[in-house]
């Protein structure tokens, strides 16, 4: 796609905007020890999923009660209060992509798996809150990435079409989401999401300012 015809980035946030997977692998560790979990091969895979669903499939595998709601709570929580104690910035790239982007009128938008609360908190947090014009979350959508309704939701609010947007997404469920909206998509080749089939993105990126090129 040329520079020229997008007027639409679409970010996704969790190893995107922020690098957090590592925030939220120390979160779900230090809950599996107070849960008394000690991890097994299969275990639920939580890199490109619902938090809900993540915790609703380990208390079904270790036969535990408890609110899968609340967990993700709990692990949103402990992310915020790292990304709070540590000072932490976005990923690396990110704010000179947001200043070229509305330098060209580019708008931008944010389509999170993330709770609106985790959504707001850590856009906040990161002090780039008010770079993004649209922003949705999962829990404002009935179906959950890899479907494409939130990619769809995003593209209504700003009234654009497909061909005039990109995403940028480092899961494979993310990209397919994408690309089943129709939209092209850079795969951000982030190595801390662990090892992710980025095969369907329109180009693999491994850093956020490769978007400018």
């Amino acid at each position: 796609m040329e520079k020229k015809d997008i007027r639409l980035i679409i970010f996704d946030m969790d190893g995107v905007v922020l690098d957090s997977e590592p925030l939220h692998e120390i979160a779900r560790q230090a809950m599996y020890r107070n849960m008394g979990i000690e991890k097994t091969d299969p275990f639920p895979e939580p890199v490109g999923t619902s938090a809900v669903g993540f915790w609703r499939e380990v208390l079904e595998q270790f036969g535990l009660d408890g609110d899968p709601v609340a967990l993700q709570q709990e692990q949103y929580r402990r992310v915020e209060d790292q990304i709070r104690e540590n000072h932490l910035g976005p990923s690396d790239g990110l704010v000179d992509v947001l200043a070229w982007a509305h330098g060209q009128g580019i708008r931008i938008g944010l389509a999170s798996s993330s709770t609106q609360p985790m959504v707001d908190d850590v856009l906040e947090l990161l002090h780039v809150k008010d770079s993004f014009d649209y922003v949705v979350a999962g829990n404002q959508v009935t179906r959950r990435k890899p479907d494409p309704e939130i990619y769809c939701k995003v593209m209504e609010m700003a009234g654009e079409k497909p061909d005039a947007v990109v995403a940028v997404e480092d899961t494979a469920p993310g990209i397919a989401a994408a690309r089943a909206a129709g939209i092209y998509c850079f795969g951000y080749d982030n190595e801390t999401s662990g090892p992710q089939d980025l095969s369907a993105a329109s180009r693999v990126i491994e850093n956020l300012r490769e978007i400018m090129e």
